[in-house]
């Protein structure tokens, strides 16, 4: 299923890219399709984060998403790193007690806040909300020239960043500048551009499983079992790791196995996304390439950590486990297997192997494809150095095939029966 997600660049004075606007699309006709505000900004983050990746949306710079009233309550943008994230409330957004105590954690978090389409900062609702204003993103065709000459006077002396939002033209940018404008964003720089992504849906089935074992209490949660239903679905295997790069650096830490990265990302974290996931509910129309793929994946991964066990293969036999499963991912999301496995937060042994460099993952992977597509030629000269029996290959694959009949989800065998 293909996404979409726009994104506007935010210059400085020099030319140099601040940041990026991320807005909501349905295809690539660039332009806004009226929907529900708290869909559309779930759709943005997902897109962005468990989809598309932000290497390839903003270069890893700051993304300015807008946040409606509930979503900024709900305190959504906590999900994700301070240094990725700019939270920008949007004009509608009552501003109250509530709103500015949000406002006010999120500063104290690192967050930085942007206020979007500010025509002036009259009222007494700004009084106290200004304090943990960061970036003033100023209309400047709604403005005034006084309103705007107030408002620098204003955001000079309490330290904030002005962004000038509709630059359409040299003598707007040029206007803008010597009023005191730091950042910019309009036409004139960029029109919005569509980026594309190939989402990979769920199943209904391990979905709600998810939901029903994580809404125990904290300390009844079994992380065995939430580890046994992630490892039933590649879609959700593929966003629990784009998932765990929102919430640490990057290649920090090197996942062997779908366990550690549940206890990486924690559980809490974990009901935390399955509330975005909610918003917009798992696709039950999933196409029948997708599912096969999927039976493939998992009929790998189990005889990878199979094979792995009866050589008594240094490392985890789970880390063997997950490179059969992501195998496969380039199919599903049709992009290169460079480019993904680069992407995820995987150890590097593992994604030496999903690139198809020689090491011992690689080897088992290769003997696993052989049986699969019956390269008998193949497997009886590879089988001599791993001094393994044929008999053993086919025992393990049946066991695989089996294991796998009993562990896929019910709603996937109806539609592949």
């Amino acid at each position: 299923m293909e996404v979409f997600v726009a994104r506007q660049p935010i210059l400085k004075k020099n030319d140099e890219v601040y940041g990026y606007e991320l807005l909501y699309r349905n295809s690539l006709e660039n332009h806004f399709v009226p929907m529900d505000g708290n869909q559309a900004t779930s759709e943005v983050l997902r897109n962005t984060f468990l989809t598309i990746g932000l290497d390839r949306m903003s270069q890893n710079k700051p993304c300015f998403i807008n946040f409606t009233e509930q979503l900024l309550l709900d305190k959504v943008p906590e999900y994700f790193s301070p240094h990725q994230l700019i939270v920008e409330i949007l004009e509608d957004v009552s501003i109250s007690r509530e709103l500015t105590a949000v406002c006010r954690d999120l500063k104290e978090k690192g967050y930085k806040i942007a206020l979007d389409d500010v025509v002036n900062l009259r009222g007494d609702d700004y009084t106290e909300l200004i304090r943990y204003i960061d970036i003033l993103k100023v209309d400047i065709f709604a403005a005034s020239e006084g309103e705007r000459i107030e408002m620098v006077q204003i955001a000079k002396r309490l330290g904030i960043t002005l962004l000038a939002e509709k630059v359409e033209t040299r003598e707007d940018y040029e206007r803008c500048k010597q009023e005191g404008f730091d950042l910019f964003q309009g036409f004139y720089f960029s029109k919005p551009v569509v980026i594309t992504g190939t989402d990979i849906p769920f199943f209904h089935s391990t979905y709600f499983q998810m939901i029903r074992e994580l809404s125990l209490p904290t300390e009844e949660i079994d992380i065995e079992k939430v580890t046994e239903i992630i490892g039933q679905d590649i879609a959700l295997t593929y966003k629990l790791l784009r998932l765990i790069n929102t919430t640490t650096k990057p290649g920090s830490v090197p996942i062997q196995s779908i366990r550690q990265a549940v206890m990486l990302l924690g559980t809490e974290s974990l009901k935390k996304w399955l509330y975005v996931l909610s918003i917009e509910e798992a696709d039950p129309s999933i196409g029948q390439t997708p599912q096969l793929v999927t039976k493939t994946s998992l009929v790998r991964a189990k005889m990878s950590e199979q094979v792995a066990v009866r050589l008594q293969c240094p490392g985890r036999a789970d880390g063997y486990f997950l490179a059969g499963f992501m195998s496969l991912i380039d199919v599903i999301t049709k992009r290169p297997m460079s480019e993904i496995a680069n992407s995820l937060p995987l150890d590097t042994e593992i994604q030496k192997a999903l690139n198809n460099e020689n090491n011992l993952y690689r080897n088992i992977l290769d003997v696993v494809i052989a049986m699969e597509q019956a390269d008998f030629e193949y497997l009886e000269q590879e089988l001599t150095s791993f001094d393994l029996p044929l008999n053993e290959i086919f025992e393990i694959y049946g066991q695989s095939i089996a294991w796998d009949g009993s562990t896929i989800p019910r709603a996937f065998h109806f539609l592949i029966i």
